[in-house]
């Protein structure tokens, strides 16, 4: 993200919001907080952001090509502790302050609204053409005083959403009624209160709570907003947005927290996942019970596997859980975990077939009746503890087909006998896998996807494992000091060969104060001393084959080049790796649907000849602005998946349709991930690093700088940083808040 003076730039805040370090020179030389002991460099000093007002709210957040450029958001005051010149409703107010010096001063926008705005909600930079003399903001606000007075924290009908290209000495109204808003891709995406303009237009009869939000789209800039429409008539606590291809317009799936009338589905840590269209205004029900975390990061157990498209793991809660209440053990839903796998982007979802020399297969009666669940990013990046983080579904786009995760085989994924976790692996984009290590272990990829690295999870090592034929074998290399390996780091493309492993070396600071260690791994040597591949035999073409799709994905057949299993070499320098589409597949039905909106997959299916099936949705939305005058749906209640590019549609969806196809995607993927969140938040609960790209800072941070972070820095570059699944950008509209408030 950025140009290439933003790339070294990045800003250390710390858990108060009082003092921030920045560097334009990836660490080379440090901006010191304003007043510290050490701010007396030639680099001047960073300024807290409105010095005067109360409690900075949320991370400094960059231009992605005006480097100079920072936005905030700060309390006008603290109501704990307020001036004597101020009123409790001051001290509700938020103030977005505005750097163009890399905060070395700071303009606050409220001021300069001149009374135009009251009150500031969310804030992000807007796209810039570099035209206007300042870079154009975007902000959800209050602008009516009389309103924001009497704000209740929820969802208002009198937020809106607006942008500036003037510091906001004028501004224009975009969307009204937005109270969240996120940019993602060139697309707008907005929440808001539903029947804005009848609230408008009478506001006495929408008195009371608002109970549901509406999410719009705009594709053209905020010219036009197109109102979405779920099947599932229940009010929505949130969104998470997902939007893995960067070249077409809108989302390709969204996950929906509903409010559920049932007790027991309610308190369940679980997301509605919804497939889109081509409209944006149809989402199809792909997965019921999608897993998310309970603790506010609002993450899914939904994963894309990178290099395929089309492919995504998922965990889901069992049905079986609300079948029997009694059986959930104090709210713990973990054992009702299963791990699912599509091959057409959500259209079918399948269990994962177990490796038939598992220690574990071999341990049951009947292999084929268990399946291989695996660990996703709730596991991972939902924990604040280290001894419970398993690595989760992993992939990377330099290893097509590749994937290893933590995982067991059973009837559900296991989270409390570690013994039971395994890892494995699978270079068949997840049709077959093996288990390639018995135990729990972290992992990372390099060499072009030609290498992984491996540490055993909870337990002290003092070596590391390496294997460059897949996990097929793993080499030994000695650390100097034990470790217990909570992470390893590569660079974001795994094409290098430097790794970083960081850990601890002490359970207690009572052991060890700097228990905190990190070691910087090379293998260049390793390589150097090893085989480099030769293009002309170590390698083979092989095309992705979900199981009976006769070497179709997604309406195409590829061939992919890959390293042969056996051949023990490295990857050049420069490798780029062959892919090819060799042609287009007919539309098929059990490879190349999904059901239309207001039906649902039904896998129970009497007569195999009707599979796949759809079934109309219980407790339908029929009451989507959208739905009036909407297309014809199939009688067969199908249509074709999001990015599948199969020929002749009518063979696969029936007679009487009329495409049924939704929109289309090239390869290229690229993921961003949102949440917008239904309350208006609090204050930041943890030091932030923020960073345009990914770099290890453990060498550069300065002394001042480490007490600081050493608390946080793991759980941030985590959330910043770690996995090519993890979102490039990851929002949380209204705030950056509390992690209570979060969704």
């Amino acid at each position: 993200m950025g140009n290439a003076a933003s790339e070294s730039r990045v800003i250390i805040q710390d858990a108060s919001g009082e003092k921030f370090w920045a560097t334009s020179d990836l660490g080379a030389t440090w901006m010191q907080p304003c007043g510290y002991e050490t701010a007396h460099d030639s680099n001047g000093c960073f300024a807290k952001p409105g010095a005067e007002y109360g409690e900075v709210l949320t991370y400094v957040r960059m231009h992605d090509k005006r480097p100079e450029a920072l936005l905030v958001l700060v309390k006008t005051c603290n109501a704990f502790n307020k001036p004597a010149d101020k009123s409790e409703r001051d001290c509700r107010v938020s103030r977005l302050m505005a750097s163009e010096n890399f905060g070395k001063s700071w303009v606050d926008l409220l001021e300069n609204s001149k009374g135009k705005i009251a009150s500031f909600v969310d804030f992000d930079w807007a796209p810039d053409d570099g035209k206007s003399a300042h870079p154009p903001i975007y902000a959800t606000v209050f602008e009516d005083g009389k309103a924001f007075d009497h704000a209740t924290g929820g969802w208002d009908y009198n937020v809106n959403f607006v942008i500036s290209s003037d510091l906001f000495k004028t501004h224009r109204v975009v969307e009204r009624c937005a109270n969240a808003f996120e940019v993602i891709n060139d697309d707008i995406y907005t929440a808001s209160p539903p029947d804005c303009e009848s609230y408008h237009r009478a506001p006495a009869k929408h008195e009371g709570q608002i109970t549901d939000v509406v999410l719009k789209i705009s594709t053209d800039a905020g010219a036009s907003f197109v109102e979405s429409c779920f099947p599932i008539d229940l009010p929505k606590n949130g969104f998470v947005i997902y939007d893995f291809h960067a070249e077409t317009r809108g989302p390709d799936f969204i996950a929906i927290d509903h409010v559920e009338e049932d007790a027991t589905q309610a308190e369940a840590p679980m997301n509605e996942l919804y497939a889109s269209d081509e409209s944006m205004n149809f989402f199809s029900l792909s997965m019921r019970r999608n897993v998310r975390a309970r603790n506010g990061l609002a993450l899914s157990d939904f994963v894309n596997v990178l290099g395929l498209e089309g492919i995504y793991i998922a965990n889901q809660i069992n049905w079986k859980a609300f079948a029997d209440p009694v059986s959930v053990n104090n709210g713990d839903y973990s054992r009702f975990f299963e791990t699912r796998i599509t091959y057409n982007a959500g259209g079918v979802w399948h269990r994962l077939a177990p490796p038939p020399s598992s220690e574990q297969c071999g341990r049951l009666d009947d292999c084929e009746r268990w399946g291989l669940h695996l660990h996703g990013p709730t596991d991972w990046s939902a924990s604040e503890d280290w001894g419970s983080r398993f690595g989760g579904v992993y992939s990377r786009s330099s290893a097509p087909g590749v994937i290893i995760s933590t995982g067991n085989v059973g009837m559900s994924l296991e989270h409390n006998d570690v013994t039971r976790v395994n890892t494995y692996i699978s270079r068949d984009g997840g049709v077959s896998w093996e288990e390639t290590k018995r135990g729990p272990y972290i992992f990372e990829f390099g060499n072009h996807g030609g290498m992984l690295v491996i540490a055993k999870q909870f337990v002290q090592v003092n070596e590391l494992e390496y294997s460059i034929n897949e996990g097929k074998t793993w080499e030994s290399l000695p650390l100097a000091t034990p470790i217990t390996v909570h992470n390893i780091r590569v660079d974001p493309s795994s094409k290098g060969h430097v790794f970083i492993i960081h850990g601890e070396t002490a359970a207690t600071p009572w052991e060890d104060e700097q228990r905190g260690s990190h070691f910087v791994v090379d293998f260049d040597q390793v390589i150097a001393d090893g085989k480099k591949c030769d293009k002309s035999k170590d390698y083979e073409m092989w095309t992705p084959s979900p199981p009976g799709s006769d070497g179709c994905l997604m309406g195409q057949k590829l061939k992919l080049e890959r390293k042969l299993r056996d051949a023990l070499c490295f990857n050049d320098a420069e490798y780029e790796r062959h892919r090819e589409v060799v042609g287009t597949c007919k539309c098929s039905r059990a490879h190349d649907t999904e059901c239309q909106y207001g039906s649902e997959r039904v896998y129970n299916v009497a007569n195999a000849t009707e599979w796949p099936h759809c079934e109309p949705i219980e407790n339908l939305n029929t009451q989507c602005p959208a739905l009036k005058g909407a297309r014809h749906i199939t009688s067969s209640h199908l249509r074709i998946p999001s990015g599948d590019v199969c020929t002749d549609p009518h063979s696969a969806l029936g007679s009487d349709d009329t495409g049924g196809r939704s929109h289309h995607h090239s390869f290229f993927m690229r993921f961003m991930h949102f949440i917008m969140s239904c309350t208006v938040l609090g204050g930041v609960g943890f030091a932030v690093v923020y960073g345009v790209k990914h770099y290890e800072l453990a060498e550069h941070i300065p002394n001042g700088v480490r007490n600081t972070i050493n608390g946080a820095y793991d759980k941030l570059q985590e959330t910043f940083g770690r996995r090519e699944q993890r979102p490039a950008g990851y929002f949380e509209p209204l705030g950056d808040f509390a992690a209570e408030d979060e969704i």
